[in-house]
């Protein structure tokens, strides 16, 4: 998705005619290439183990997504502006730009669930990372079964140790 954000705008850029850069178009090539770069450290991190990386991932994904929320809060805003100003033709303004904003809506609605989802399995494994949860999803320990001393009540013998 960021590197189509990339191509988008980088195609923006070379279709001015004017050879003024749009500044929008520079700042999504800006946040679209820092996105590649902390989804990288994100495999890195898994990869290595490195729960720091895995942190920057979620923390970078939840600021995008604020973000855009801010995005879509001020598109709606101005575009419901322009159906308040627009007087007389203010129904076909509203019959035209009221599907566009539910529609915009629903996919960032959908959007932020699949992040929010994406989020909450990278901090579940950097919990995993920081507790010293090992691969089979369960903390390292050992229990160790001992015949039962005379005296003493069953289920007494049974011992945990961590490793």
């Amino acid at each position: 998705m960021q590197i189509a954000g990339i191509a988008s705008a980088a195609k923006n850029i070379v279709s001015t005619t004017d050879g003024a850069v749009p500044v929008s178009d520079a700042v999504n090539i800006a946040i679209y290439s820092v996105g590649i770069i902390i989804d990288f450290l994100l495999v890195i991190g898994v990869k290595k183990e490195k729960k720091e990386l895995l942190l920057s991932w979620v923390i970078f994904s939840v600021c995008c997504t604020l973000a855009s929320l801010g995005v879509a809060i001020y598109v709606t805003v101005v575009w419901l502006g322009v159906i308040h100003a627009s007087g007389d033709a203010s129904e076909l303004a509203a019959l035209l730009i009221g599907p566009f904003l539910a529609g915009a809506w629903i996919i960032w609605g959908f959007v932020a669930l699949i992040t929010a989802y994406g989020c909450l399995v990278v901090y579940s494994h950097y919990q995993n990372l920081r507790d010293g949860v090992v691969e089979g999803g369960q903390p390292g320990m050992v229990m160790t079964v001992q015949a039962p001393q005379p005296g003493l009540a069953p289920g007494a013998a049974v011992s945990f140790t961590s490793l």
